[in-house]
């Protein structure tokens, strides 16, 4: 017991440490300065096409970490979440439709000493001709300002031991306005506390079912 209590406390200090001055509004669902998004705010998407394969990826041990979503220079579009995403799979996309479900164990603030919200994100990265991959596009489904910053996500706060999250997302691939281009990518989860200052999160039995 008083082992964890040091892990716990050790992850608050960094989470700590590892926030960057930033003015956040208090709420989460506020409107903030638009990003890089190709996703638009002010119309409902859409998206179809045959569900030809699956692909899932999981991990069901107890993971943690200690980045919080104030902290610049990380992980996912925005660079707020841990760098080492929490589940990665590499998909070949053709024309059609990307369709993700993403599902965790998540821990309370009050049980375990963590932020009292878990943020998540899903995103694209395409492989590039020259080698390696392109910087990280969310999918569609995140709330793309929390606190009133720049960088989508998903999230939930667990209320006593933990709550199970789940969230879906989807990404039209092709040729229009707002698709990505058939290819090889990485579709990765990123994952952080929030808000700033408060710390990291802990979670366990994360997956990711893709569907196209």
């Amino acid at each position: 017991m008083e082992r964890k209590f040091r892990v716990l406390v050790v992850m608050a200090v960094s989470a700590f440490l590892l926030a960057a001055p930033l003015a956040m509004a208090k709420s989460i669902l506020v409107p903030g300065p638009n990003g890089p998004t190709k996703h638009d705010q002010t119309i409902m998407e859409r998206c179809r096409g045959a569900v030809t394969s699956v692909t899932d990826v999981g991990f069901e041990g107890l993971l943690t970490t200690n980045w919080n979503f104030g902290a610049v220079g990380g992980g996912g579009e925005s660079g707020r979440f841990d760098p080492k995403p929490v589940l990665q799979a590499r998909v070949e996309l053709k024309e059609g439709c990307l369709n993700a479900h993403l599902s965790a164990i998540v821990g309370s603030a009050q049980m375990y000493g963590t932020s009292p919200v878990t943020m998540f994100q899903v995103t694209l990265s395409q492989s590039l001709p020259t080698g390696g991959f392109g910087p990280p596009q969310h999918m569609y489904g995140h709330y793309e300002t929390p606190y009133g910053i720049y960088g989508p996500s998903v999230m939930i706060e667990a209320e006593g031991d933990v709550d199970t999250f789940g969230s879906n997302f989807f990404q039209s691939v092709g040729y229009g306005r707002h698709d990505v281009p058939p290819g090889v990518y990485l579709v990765d989860v990123w994952w952080a506390g929030g808000p700033a200052g408060a710390g990291g999160a802990i979670g366990a039995a994360f997956v990711l079912k893709l569907y196209q």
